[in-house]
């Protein structure tokens, strides 16, 4: 990871006469992690790749497709025909479980094999860019990293009947993985920014290869009263993938998914979903706890929602610092940082 020259290298006066092109130097944005990790990042809800759909997404600085066959099996694949260079995401169709370019009706399956064209058999060239896929927690995520590395499993949280169906919002904003990941150490700035009180650790910081696990605890102030307190534990596997359990005093369980995707450059596409477990035991109740349910599930994605928006302000103006003059109240930065770092094996 390459380290960049402290704030104080570059001095303004309040007067300052400084070009444009200095203040740029001054922030430079390039500096920090390079743009795009290894690891598992959301293209999209399930629920927004319908059956027989083709859809665009931007996805390290390039375009992808992303398809369902009529059966329901979601690929992800590159953009372009290997025939003569057409793109799926303008025109192509999805013919039962298989895709069809849109200028010469070149037809390939799901391995990206080509299984028909309109002259006969298909050129042995004719092979479609397939991405490694999977479809978890109601998400698809697509792998990024060099070849040659093998893309580890992800290891997800239970899911059963109790748990209602997921709400999801999907932000944009300028940044990186890693810095809003990094968040999720970060406890100096709960209290500062997002107003939390009494914040502490409940777990230590851990770490086993891609995964990480840290917990806190916090008191959220609301008008009116005393406020709601909070347990968090945090489940992080990459710079794309985390999942954090929320445990409140009014005695809900809340699950949020936060999965930031590099777009291009320092733009990143951040998908956010919260998923609420059932408090009804039966028929009976559970008719009687709906109405309540939907209530808090549309609060929680809400307030998710805000605070991202307190962070996004943050992240659209500030400069990495590769060496930080970190306090004691931040939280385990240091060693994030040093963790993160495996996702780069080529800096």
């Amino acid at each position: 990871m390459t380290d960049i020259a402290p704030a104080s290298a570059v001095r303004f006066t309040g007067n300052s006469t400084a070009t444009s092109a200095e203040r740029y130097a001054a922030r430079d944005l390039r500096a920090g992690p390079p743009p795009f990790p290894h690891g598992w990042f959301a293209v999209a809800f399930s629920d927004e790749v319908r059956p027989g759909t083709v859809s665009t997404r931007r996805f390290m600085d390039r375009e992808i497709v992303v398809y369902r066959t009529r059966s329901g099996t979601a690929r992800a694949i590159e953009s372009y025909c290997p025939h003569l260079g057409a793109h799926f995401g303008h025109g192509g169709t999805v013919a039962g479980e298989e895709i069809r370019c849109p200028f010469h009706g070149f037809r390939f399956d799901t391995s990206g094999r080509c299984t028909s064209t309109p002259y006969g058999s298909p050129p042995p060239a004719a092979h479609l860019g397939t991405l490694e896929m999977r479809e978890a927690l109601g998400v698809i995520l697509v792998w990024h990293g060099a070849p040659g590395i093998d893309p580890w499993e992800l290891e997800l949280p239970e899911i059963d009947s109790r748990w209602r169906p997921m709400r999801y919002d999907t932000v944009a904003l300028h940044g990186h993985p890693q810095e809003i990941t990094e968040n999720g150490v970060d406890s100096g700035h709960l209290a500062v920014l997002h107003g939390f009180e009494q914040v502490k650790a409940t777990a230590k910081l851990t770490t086993a290869g891609p995964r990480l696990r840290a917990g806190y605890s916090f008191r959220k102030p609301l008008p009116l009263s005393k406020g709601v307190a909070a347990e968090l534990s945090i489940d992080v596997q990459g710079l794309g993938f985390s999942v954090v359990e929320v445990v409140t005093s009014a005695g809900w369980t809340i699950r949020e998914l936060i999965l930031p995707t590099p777009a291009g450059g320092r733009e990143v596409e951040v998908r956010i979903a919260t998923m609420l477990r059932t408090r009804s035991t039966g028929r009976a109740s559970r008719f009687a706890w709906t109405s309540v349910e939907a209530i808090v599930e549309r609060t929680s994605l809400r307030s998710l929602r805000s605070e991202l928006l307190r962070d996004r302000e943050i992240w659209q103006h500030k400069k990495y610092l590769g060496r930080p003059a970190l306090a004691a109240g931040d939280g385990p930065i240091g060693p994030y940082r040093a963790w993160a770092r495996q996702f780069y094996p080529d800096a």
